[in-house]
């Protein structure tokens, strides 16, 4: 019953909402409700506002703004700031976006990228998409769109883009598209290691130290190491890069724990007799549970770098 009841209220929420912004915009405009399921299967829902001139209509996801509203926010309110997010959205799509990207063979080779994310929170959405299993996680793949400086635009690729290719590339296997993901993958997102102290200090101006909560809890004098790309989106994909895993511990003189922070990135911390992997595990599925946004969730455990390794040298053996 209570969920019923939250779905009509935020049904009428929407359908208020979208009223006020076709008044205020003229009846040259329309809107549309959505729902996008992003990663670990959250749901993100939203609203298209489309001039009936553009192709182009940015999604504006509503959660923050539900969330005013049930605090007590005028409906009036919302509707401004809305359409300021509006208006700024379409600004930025004045550049090269989404649906005027080509989806040739050619530009597909070129931009085809890979990342690892959760693979119990994603298996629904696996069967329209060539994956790879990895450890309790999943190697998916994306076409680059567009990579600036405040983040990037991808799209899922699908069984369908990969008959796409396969009508260019002689016996495409998907240990070839892996290939080609991580060539590219290396290329445009290379690797970025930060000792943690590196790390809280450059966020201690902008950050407060809830937003970076396992960093901050395995914090040991020094022994902590941040693992990501230049960018910081889908960093953990780092990992799989070939012999950066040896090249660390060479570096750190030592075999180590992985811990998997997000999927934006990973903490490496050298193997001590003082730390216990079941300690690191509680610890990490405490910090996930409580801090960490869903969408955003890697895995609950840590893993040993040597096993991992391991793991990638044997994702197309013969054996």
């Amino acid at each position: 019953m209570k969920q019923t009841t939250k779905i009509l209220l935020y049904t009428n929420f929407i359908n208020d909402l979208s009223d006020g912004l076709i008044k205020e915009l003229g009846g040259t405009y329309e809107t549309r409700a959505i729902a996008n399921t992003r990663n670990n299967g959250v749901t993100k829902r939203g609203i298209l506002i489309r001039h009936q001139e553009e192709t182009i209509a940015p999604a504006i996801y509503l959660e923050d703004y539900y969330q005013k509203y049930c605090e007590g926010m005028c409906l009036s309110d919302i509707i401004r700031q809305v359409l300021y997010t509006y208006k700024e959205g379409v600004k930025e799509n004045e550049d090269p976006k989404l649906d005027q990207f080509e989806l040739s063979p050619k530009a597909i080779q070129e931009k085809l990228i890979f990342r690892i994310v959760n693979y119990a929170k994603n298996a629904e959405v696996l069967d329209d998409m060539p994956h790879i299993r990895f450890l309790n996680l999943v190697v998916t793949f994306q076409i680059l769109v567009y990579q600036k400086e405040d983040g990037i635009g991808t799209i899922h690729f699908t069984s369908k883009h990969y008959d796409t290719l396969a009508d260019v590339i002689d016996n495409l296997s998907l240990e070839k598209l892996y290939q080609l993901a991580l060539t590219n993958t290396m290329r445009l997102f290379p690797p970025k290691l930060n000792s943690i102290e590196e790390v809280l200090e450059s966020f201690s101006l902008s950050k407060t130290a809830e937003q970076l909560p396992l960093e901050q809890a395995v914090h040991t004098n020094g022994n902590l190491y941040v693992l990501t790309n230049q960018d910081g989106i889908n960093g953990a994909g780092c990992l799989m890069y070939p012999g950066l895993i040896e090249k660390l511990e060479e570096y750190f003189q030592s075999k180590y724990y992985i811990l998997p922070s997000s999927i934006h990135e990973v903490l490496l911390l050298p193997v001590r007799d003082s730390v216990e992997p079941e300690e690191l595990n509680d610890m990490i599925r405490e910090i996930n549970l409580t801090q960490v946004p869903e969408e955003e969730i890697l895995s609950d455990c840590c893993y040993f770098s040597s096993n991992v390794q391991e793991t990638i040298q044997k994702l197309f053996s013969k054996d």
